[in-house]
Order: C-alpha cells, then sequence, then structure tokens
C-alpha cells in the first residue's frame, strides 16, 4: 500500500504491487482513497464516460476581449459560474454573435453537461432548457451523452464522491492543478438501472424547482425595496462621472468626481423617506484579524473570508480552520451576526446561519450584531446595488477600493415602516428555500452513493 501525508506533513513512498510507475509517477496519484474508489467501481456495472458519451471536448476562448463583455449576446460560461446546483448567472458575461457563430466547438444547448477543469475540479453541471445555446471557455469541457444514458444522473455521479476522486486522482500540474479533458473519458460511471436513474433525476428537479421559488422570493424582496424608495428605473441610468464647476463640490474633502455622483440618499430625500444611520442598529460589532495560510488547522474554529460571503448566508469554509484560543475571542462572530467587506468586492454582505455556532472573522471584513430593526431587511438594503454603489463612491484605493467599518455604518438606512417585515419575510424565504434546495441536491447524491455501495 502507498501510504501518503499531505498539507504540512511529510509525504511518504512506500513499495506497492498496486503502483504501477509507467502509468503515473506522481504519489498522489496512488492514494488509498482513489485506489479504493477505483477497486469498487471496477466491481460495478459502471463504464468509462467515453463509452457513454457522443462528444467530449473542451470549449475555446475568444481572442480578444473585445469579444467579450458585449451587452447583449450569447452566454459565455467559465469555471465560475459552474455549480452543482445549475449555472450561476450573477457574473456571466456573454459574447457577440459573430464570436459565438465562430467558436463553433464550444458551443453548448439544453442537456449537455458542463464539467470544471480548473479550480474546484470536476464540478458538474446539466444545461436547463432556460438556456438555448451558450459558449463555454477552454477550462470548461462539455459532454453530449448518448440519448440511452440520463444526463442528470451522471452530472449527479460525477459530483458524487465516487465522481470528484476520480476527478482529483487524474488531476496534474504545478501551483494550480488541472485536468484534461482527455483524463475525463477515462473517469468510469456506475450505471445502475433506468428506474433508479429516473429517481435520481427527480430529486434533483425537486431541488431546481425549490431554488426557482427561493430565486422568485429574492427578486420580489428586490422588486418591494426599489418601489417604496422610487428607485424602480435608477439602475437603468448610469449617471457618468465628470469634471464641473459646482458649489456642490468640494475638492478640499475629495477630488475624485466619481465621489459627486448622485445615489440612494439624494434620491430617498426628494422622496421624503426616514433615513437612519447603520450605526443606530449595531449593538456589537467585532473586526477581523490576519489568520496566516500556513497555520490553517484540518478542523477546529471555521475562519470566514471575504469569499465565503456567499450571499445571502455566510458559506462555511472546507479549508480553513484555527485553534479555539482566548486572545482570538474579540474577532468572532455568531449565527444571526451580519458581516460585511471591507476591501475588494466592497459591500458584500452576509448573514450567518444557525449552524455556524461559533466563527473566526478574516481580515478585511465587519461582524455587526443588530436590534430594533428587521435583519433580513437589512441584510437585503445592504446587498443592494444602490447600497453597494454608496459604498464604492466613499470608497478609497487604486486597484483595490477599501472602506472603514466608521464609513459602512455612518451610511443612512431607509426606514420603510410595515414594508420592512414583508421585505425581510421574502428574504428569509429566499434562505429557508436555497436551504432546502441544497438538502436536495445531497439527497441526490447519497442516494447514488448508496446505489454504488449495493453494486
Amino acid at each position: 500500500m502507498v501510504e501518503t501525508q499531505t498539507k504540512n506533513q511529510n509525504v511518504f513512498w512506500l513499495w506497492s504491487n498496486k503502483v504501477d510507475w509507467v502509468e503515473r509517477g506522481d504519489v498522489s496519484y496512488w492514494l488509498p482513497q482513489y485506489e479504493e474508489v477505483a477497486e469498487i467501481l471496477n466491481k460495478t456495472n459502471s463504464r468509462p464516460l467515453a463509452d457513454l458519451s457522443e462528444i467530449i471536448t473542451k470549449g475555446e476562448t475568444p481572442r480578444t476581449k473585445g469579444d467579450v463583455y458585449v451587452e447583449a449576446g450569447v452566454p459565455f460560461i467559465r469555471v465560475t459560474n459552474i455549480s452543482e446546483e445549475g449555472i450561476k448567472t450573477e457574473d456571466l458575461v456573454k459574447i457577440s454573435q459573430y464570436t459565438h457563430s465562430r467558436l463553433k466547438r464550444s458551443i453548448i444547448k439544453p442537456n449537455d453537461i458542463v464539467f470544471s477543469m480548473a479550480g474546484t475540479i470536476g464540478v458538474a453541471t446539466v444545461i436547463s432548457d432556460e438556456i438555448n445555446e451558450a459558449n463555454i471557455n477552454q477550462a470548461v469541457t462539455k459532454i453530449r451523452l448518448k440519448k440511452e444514458i440520463n444526463p442528470v444522473y451522471v452530472s449527479t455521479f460525477l459530483n458524487s464522491k465516487y465522481g470528484r476522486l476520480q476527478s482529483l486522482r487524474f488531476a496534474g500540474g504545478g501551483v494550480q492543478k488541472n485536468i484534461d479533458f482527455h483524463e475525463i473519458k477515462r473517469i468510469r460511471i456506475f450505471l445502475p438501472t433506468p428506474q433508479e436513474q429516473r429517481k435520481v433525476e427527480q430529486i434533483v428537479k425537486e431541488a431546481f424547482q425549490l431554488k426557482k421559488e427561493a430565486e422568485a422570493d429574492y427578486q420580489k424582496a428586490q422588486q418591494l425595496l426599489n418601489e417604496a424608495m422610487g428607485l424602480i428605473d435608477v439602475g437603468k441610468k448610469q449617471e457618468l462621472s465628470f469634471w464641473r464647476w459646482s458649489d456642490e463640490i468640494d475638492i478640499i474633502a475629495r477630488i475624485d468626481p466619481d465621489y459627486y455622483r448622485k445615489g440612494y440618499i439624494q434620491l430617498a430625500k426628494s422622496k421624503s423617506i426616514k433615513l437612519e444611520p447603520l450605526s443606530k442598529f449595531i449593538v456589537d460589532y467585532s473586526g477581523g484579524y490576519t489568520f496566516e495560510t500556513e497555520k490553517y488547522l484540518p478542523s477546529g474554529i471555521p475562519i470566514i473570508r471575504i469569499k465565503d460571503l456567499n450571499y445571502p448566508e455566510v458559506k462555511k469554509p472546507e479549508d480553513a480552520f484555527f485553534a479555539d484560543l482566548p486572545e482570538f475571542q474579540r474577532f468572532t462572530a455568531k449565527p444571526d451576526d451580519i458581516l460585511i467587506s471591507m476591501s475588494g468586492t466592497i459591500g458584500l454582505s452576509a448573514i450567518i446561519p444557525k449552524e455556524l455556532s461559533k466563527c473566526y472573522v478574516n481580515q478585511r471584513i465587519t461582524a455587526i450584531t443588530t436590534k430594533g430593526i428587521n435583519r433580513f431587511y437589512l441584510l437585503a438594503f445592504l446587498n443592494s446595488s444602490f447600497y453597494r454603489e454608496e459604498l464604492e463612491k466613499i470608497g478609497t484605493g487604486g486597484v483595490q477600493t477599501n472602506v472603514s467599518y466608521k464609513q459602512i455604518v455612518s451610511l443612512p438606512i431607509p426606514r420603510l415602516g410595515d414594508k420592512e417585515e414583508t421585505i425581510g419575510n421574502l428574504l428569509r424565504g429566499f434562505i429557508e428555500k436555497n436551504k432546502e434546495s441544497r438538502q436536495k441536491f445531497q439527497e441526490a447524491k447519497d442516494f447514488v452513493e448508496n446505489l454504488v455501495k449495493k453494486g
């Protein structure tokens, strides 16, 4: 057997008759967990993905930046857009129709599977009917299965531990690992009965339905917020920054022109909406600490970083933990606290769920405990484009914008009476349905893994 320890531990090489250095010479390829998965699948009704597919090919990247980021065009899917729960549209960019037709190899259609080859390797999802056509970049693989094979089942299998461990085993590279699409063809897929495959598909469809309902609640909450503030059309009108002589400008205070753009505060005042500073509702707060990455532990108190602010809830990290030490208590946060990013993508806000009874807050994040206001309404407003734009106005810095705690809490919050509870309830519904959706996705993976165990 090959034994290996990674992450701040030594790696041990041992002679074993299971190791074939001609096949692969890197020790991580022969990790016991990878060998175990291979042995299990070899004893079951499993086949290589190549045997089940009509097409397996990677995407293409446009030659010039001018081909991407057009306002109207064809969706262009990158690794960051792929999740087990479908295509994330928050930062989905588009390419022109001309570029779309030129990059023929990268065109995907409904029921195709897209698979991440870099970043979080091995994440797969099925393209829904809502995306008629799209393109994928070179770090994404397109898998088009034969008609008799259920794509939802295969995608769920790829996301299960039996799929992901195979993906990780076949990955290679240096600092940033990736998997070649030729290696993806080698991944073995366990094939249960058609009835069992349809059962998996049914669970996943229920998960997508809950996700769709959650998104509808979110859109209602944002629409109600915009209507109450009289800002329903403001997002469509971008006020350009320019230099001008004006008694509104005090170049002693700030010299950058973006600072003088009109924002929601002026618009709210014109509607006679009551405004109160965020600081009025804060009963406690804590700042972040610079936890050194090399000192992370495999378990302990989770460290919440900016990338873990997965609106509207904080996502528990899988790779960042620290010891429970008294000297770090002032950098902790608890359930129902709201975290706000102060650097980079400033203004990202998320609430800590009940499951995270205690966590540390990393640098450039503020954790606030509130009272006297519906925290879910507050969270909806803090994540509105209007509040975020206001933070960007007052933020300072060059390449990376920064704001201070004082600046964050000084910005006013609009008071909307009974509508605050309605907006808050919609956002709470969004959180609960999203949680149920995630549980359904996990149920589908658990079902697949149990089928493999039964053989």
